[in-house]
């Protein structure tokens, strides 16, 4: 690119950087990954392309089960604003069929989410997770399901059925 193209108005339109549907960008702290935290992130920021076929996503899941990465996929969920990104990996959370039960409570908080892509994957991870999650979460767990203000009565019923039937 030329200086008279940097310079011309309609060469360049520095808004289309701010549009999420042409460009967005995932942020992960790499500051002190291993060879193996950062092979990772470039696996979970594989799974944002939209041109993934399914069959390579799924190999992309089978990569992130092996490696464990359960911890760095919360990570970025928490720390990306796009809502689509969110939604993607959270998908990945129950793709994947890791263990997510210490992240029990952050679920649910996503089920309660406005949006009904989040709120539906963060769902699907709770009616899936089959680890253990502490009594005492899913007491906190419930009254934040039943606190909870979403448009989308149907899944939140059968979110607080779910926590409710883990209760002893």
């Amino acid at each position: 690119m030329t200086i008279e193209e940097l310079l011309d108005e309609e060469a360049f339109n520095p808004k289309k950087l701010f549009n999420e549907e042409e460009y967005s960008t995932l942020i992960l702290n790499r500051d002190g990954f291993s060879k193996k935290e950062n092979t990772n992130a470039d696996i979970v920021e594989a799974l944002l392309d939209n041109k993934n076929t399914r069959a390579e996503n799924e190999a992309l899941y089978a990569q992130l089960k092996e490696l464990g990465a359960q911890d760095l996929l919360v990570s970025a969920i928490k720390s990306t604003e796009n809502i689509g990104f969110k939604a993607r990996l959270l998908a990945a959370c129950w793709e994947t069929g890791l263990d997510f039960s210490k992240h029990f409570l952050l679920f649910v908080e996503y089920a309660c989410h406005d949006n009904f892509d989040i709120a539906f994957e963060a769902s699907t991870i709770i009616e899936n997770e089959e680890g253990t999650v502490e009594q005492s979460v899913l007491q906190q767990a419930l009254i934040v399901a039943q606190n909870c203000k979403s448009k989308y009565n149907v899944l939140i019923e059968e979110l607080i059925d779910s926590i409710k039937s883990r209760l002893t």
